[in-house]
């Protein structure tokens, strides 16, 4: 960890979690807070991966924006779609 530590998560954990945290931590030649934070920060970083981003210009971004704070009134069509569902 060659950052400064800046943060800092309290945890709660059952015995048994702790102690196999523990041995996987020793297996690894980590320690806890050590082996914690890589596998926290490796499986956030593939989560994130997955997930798809959407990125917009700023037109784009004022024009989703202005459809939130002015949606249009809704057609017949959707008056009929929302009675049956």
């Amino acid at each position: 960890m060659s950052e400064r530590i800046k943060q800092r998560i309290v945890v709660r954990l059952t015995d048994d979690d702790k102690s196999m945290i523990e041995e996987a931590a020793a297996m690894t030649n980590q320690t806890i807070t050590q082996f914690m934070v890589r596998c926290a920060t490796e499986r956030a970083a593939d989560l994130i991966e997955q997930h798809p981003h959407l990125i917009l210009n700023q037109d784009s971004w004022d024009r989703v924006m202005d459809a939130i704070d002015n949606p249009p009134v809704p057609n017949e069509r959707l008056k009929r779609a929302r009675e049956r569902f």
